[in-house]
């Protein structure tokens, strides 16, 4: 007898086990995740909220009841029946409580959840019916601001320009009522064509075309000449130097200036950006250096510069102005140097050219938009292998052609 009894009460432990187990679960279940999408799959919109709960073990199934918040007091709205920890419902906006009634191995009621209350908000659909300007020129406009109307539009709206998988964000939204302020940082435009899209909370969006993002030409090409006198700084070649043996030696060329030279400079504008614009400069000054010396002789030379430059161009106030510069590299010639001795005897002509280094700074003005006057100053030091190595600066005074 006593072998039957304990074989029965093994028989009821193992068969109260998984209600045992369920039962365990009431105290390890944690508030649940609640998220929603959006179905478009029959035209409009439906807003889908999918409620998650931690799973229990040796569950059969849950039983989900919603309750909406009337003025009476809370009322069901929804029973679902589910097998797994989670469930969709599509409800109206407003304030919900719900519970899980689990259901154990045999279908029994093992235990009931505490309420989770949440809030479902109403989503409204924007709508966008215009927007001005229509285009960004990154190589003349100074302002980079949109203004758009549409119906919907809230305080929490996203608004920004998308095109395909690029996406370019204002760095500020000033929404009021129907219409919207945008501010865009030059530097995040990209050339292209865009829609205005905006997403209210919810996700419910609308975009309209087309914004366009471009210039109002693709290259520019410059050119211009001018007066360019040379200003000696300091090296061998303008200034008397101290040899190791306490000798001096007189420099060929020690005047303050040598106004007899003129310059030219033809530039190449590929890369053009709203920051500015990247090209190259070619530039060539030819100059008249000629100096006397104590009354017995003069030096004579044709001082030749050649130089290939970066330039960076950024213009203002609707392209009237210009701020350019450039660095670069190229070679500095004497041609034909020669001593003419005051009897009237030259001595032989001889040639000589160096590595030079330049960098230089200007501004322009444009009369119209093809003529400009430019002011600037260039730099040059000269690779020899006598030190010290000279230098200069050429300011630059002139006027040119944009095309």
């Amino acid at each position: 007898m006593a072998d039957k009894g304990f074989l029965l009460f093994l028989v009821i432990l193992l068969l109260c086990l998984p209600l045992l187990f369920a039962q365990e679960e009431n105290t390890d279940l944690e508030p649940p995740q609640i998220n929603y999408f959006i179905d478009r799959s029959e035209g409009e919109p439906r807003f889908i909220q999918r409620l998650i709960w931690e799973a229990g073990r040796n569950v059969i199934r849950y039983e989900v009841v919603v309750e909406r918040l009337e003025r009476r007091g809370y009322v069901e709205v929804e029973r679902v029946s589910v097998e797994t920890n989670q469930c969709e419902l599509s409800l109206t906006a407003g304030h919900y409580r719900y519970r899980v009634e689990v259901y154990d191995f045999f279908d029994d009621l093992a235990y009931i959840t505490p309420y989770w209350e949440f809030e479902v908000m109403r989503a409204t659909q924007p709508a966008i019916s215009s927007f001005n300007p229509r285009i960004f020129y990154l190589d003349e406009d100074e302002v980079w601001e949109i203004n758009v109307r549409g119906q919907n539009l809230t305080s929490r709206s996203v608004i920004y320009l998308i095109q395909d998988n690029r996406r370019i964000n204002p760095l500020s939204v000033n929404i009021d009522g129907n219409s919207a302020h945008l501010v865009f940082s030059p530097n995040a435009l990209i050339p292209g064509e865009y829609d205005i899209y905006v997403i209210n909370p919810g996700g419910l969006d609308a975009q309209l075309g087309t914004f366009t993002i471009t210039y109002r030409k693709l290259r520019d090409f410059n050119f211009s000449i001018g007066s360019a006198p040379i200003f000696p700084l300091y090296g061998y070649l303008f200034n008397d130097t101290l040899m190791d043996g306490g000798e001096i030696l007189e420099a060929p060329f020690s005047g303050d200036f040598y106004p007899l030279s003129i310059a030219a400079k033809a530039s190449f504008i590929p890369l053009k950006r709203a920051w500015g614009s990247l090209g190259i400069e070619a530039s060539g000054s030819f100059s008249l250096l000629q100096q006397e010396r104590d009354s017995f002789y003069t030096t004579n030379t044709f001082f030749i510069n050649a130089h290939i430059s970066l330039l960076y161009q950024k213009y203002f106030k609707k392209r009237k102005y210009s701020f350019n510069a450039n660095v670069g590299a190229g070679i500095t010639t004497l041609m034909n140097f020669y001593y003419e001795y005051n009897v009237g005897i030259p001595t032989e002509m001889a040639n000589a050219s160096f590595f030079s280094v330049t960098g230089g700074l200007s501004f322009s003005v444009f009369v119209t938009r093809r003529i400009f006057i430019n002011a600037g100053m260039d730099f040059f030091h000269i690779i020899t292998p006598a030190n010290p190595m000279p230098g200069f600066i050429r300011p630059f005074v002139g006027a040119g052609f944009h095309l």
